[in-house]
């Protein structure tokens, strides 16, 4: 097994105490359920089996990466974590990748477990697979929540590894809403630019390293395999798929392949989106015929559905993305910055929290809006905060704090205009969505101390901080911590 094996990490999840188990569970709503109430207590990875109607062994998992310890033996590290802590590190590493990533390009080899089961062509049949209906307002099951789809550019070869939703129309058939600007949006036009179908393969069940790379900001021309090679040291060993010849890691656990059409459209949704609300309602969407489906022998289906936040994807969200940004930052060159987050509860996207030493007279200006329109943090992002480094910018009290105290509001708070957003995005009306108008405003906030009264004018001083040294709250919880517990 190398590093990419999913039944290798379960018995990393399971030596710290992170892997739960549960039988017979009903997949109609209550494995949802249970995944809901797991991601809002960040809880362990969990793993159904026994499911009325299929064999035992054709398992679900969820919970991938809902807490720092998960997510951080997901990327193979080992220790403990905060979650600003796990971010920090993962902001170290991600700036190293762009140069790494050109010495781990994927290997293909001649065959591997995922096609330990064929069906093809008519012996396709996805009801072989447990798929939980997440959701009671859900319009179906969902296949595709904590997937990745490959595809390949058809004029320079870069094969892209994306999330996108998938929802299971019948035996043979799946939806796949892909929003705009997307990359694998943008392969998909290509082939049908040309009068082609595109070929596409969804690999359902597979190490969450996969899931967490293509749900993050890779950029354009860079394949996520090489990626994921840069971050573990070994280079991910893929199979060429029969019918479309796109490279599938040949450890994943189920893998269907089949064609997209531009003619070939069926009602889609709803779906509880990312955002928390259902983004889209119902409407007409792209299917992909499936021509080819394969699986492990008791294959495992990655779960991971975006629901009330937080949910199963947020916390892995808030963290690459807070890692992404700070990245960004570093390699712009601006100093003081200490931390920075993406709190859960904005999806894991809408709003960012960058805490700084201020440096310079509109130091904080610059963070606050090169965070809010770099790539990583532009998309969807209503609100850039910007924070003193006495602030802990996962810590929403500390935050709110922050901006009820330190924010004049005529003063600090800048509204930007026609910003990029998304169709999924609950505040843009039907109607604009129906002729392309898809940007919203965003806030950028500068909830710091005036950096004139930090110091150098002794008369116009910043009101000191009320709080207990140190020595004295160390004293208190080495002491009476027995309270608390």
């Amino acid at each position: 097994m190398s590093v990419y094996d999913l039944r290798k990490h379960l018995e990393k999840l399971e030596s710290i105490g992170q892997l739960k188990k549960l039988n017979g569970v009903p997949l109609k709503h209550v494995v949802g359920g249970i995944t809901d109430r797991n991601a809002q207590k960040y809880g362990p990875t969990i793993l159904f089996d026994n499911f009325e109607g299929y064999p035992e062994g054709f398992r679900v998992m969820v919970g991938s990466m809902c807490n720092a310890d998960t997510m951080a033996a997901v990327l193979g590290l080992d220790g403990k974590f905060t979650k600003l802590g796990l971010a920090d590190k993962l902001a170290g590493i991600v700036n190293t990748l762009g140069e790494k990533q050109k010495n781990f390009p994927y290997q293909v080899v001649e065959d591997g477990p995922i096609f330990e089961n064929k069906l093809m062509d008519e012996d396709v049949d996805l009801y072989k697979i447990p798929v939980p209906e997440w959701h009671e307002n859900d319009g179906g099951r969902y296949i595709g929540t904590g997937i990745f789809q490959v595809h390949k550019d058809p004029d320079t070869g870069w094969v892209n590894c994306g999330t996108y939703r998938v929802m299971q129309h019948d035996k043979n058939r799946v939806g796949n809403y892909i929003s705009p600007g997307h990359h694998g949006n943008l392969i998909r036009q290509k082939y049908w630019d040309r009068g082609e179908p595109c070929p596409v393969a969804f690999v359902a069940g597979a190490h969450p390293l996969f899931y967490l790379l293509g749900s993050s900001d890779v950029p354009m021309g860079v394949d996520e395999y090489s990626w994921a090679g840069a971050l573990t040291g070994e280079a991910v060993p893929v199979v060429e798929l029969p019918k479309t010849g796109l490279p599938v890691p040949a450890e994943a656990e189920i893998v269907l392949e089949g064609f997209a059409y531009p003619d070939k459209k069926c009602l889609e949704g709803p779906f509880g989106e990312f955002t928390g609300y259902y983004g889209g309602g119902i409407r007409e969407e792209y299917y992909v015929e499936i021509t080819g489906m394969y699986f492990r022998n008791c294959p495992i289906l990655l779960g991971s559905p975006p629901g009330p936040l937080p949910n199963d994807c947020s916390f892995q969200f808030s963290v690459m993305r807070s890692a992404n940004i700070k990245a960004f930052l570093n390699r712009a060159g601006i100093p003081g910055v200490k931390d920075v987050w993406v709190p859960e509860c904005s999806n894991g996207r809408s709003m960012i929290v960058t805490s700084i030493t201020q440096k310079y007279a509109g130091h904080a200006t610059q963070v606050a809006h090169m965070a809010a329109q770099c790539p990583p943090g532009a998309l969807i992002n209503k609100m850039s905060v910007v924070v003193d480094d006495d602030i802990d910018p996962s810590d929403m009290e500390q935050v709110i704090w922050a901006m009820t105290s330190r924010v004049e509001p005529n003063h600090d708070i800048d509204i930007v205009n026609d910003c990029w957003s998304n169709p999924l995005e609950p505040m843009i009306r039907n109607e604009d969505k129906a002729v392309g108008k898809l940007a919203t405003s965003k806030a950028v906030i500068k909830a710091t101390r005036p950096f004139e009264r930090l110091g150098r004018d002794k008369k116009n001083l910043f009101p000191p901080v009320v709080k207990g040294s140190d020595a004295l709250m160390d004293k208190v919880d080495t002491e009476y911590g027995e309270i608390w517990k």
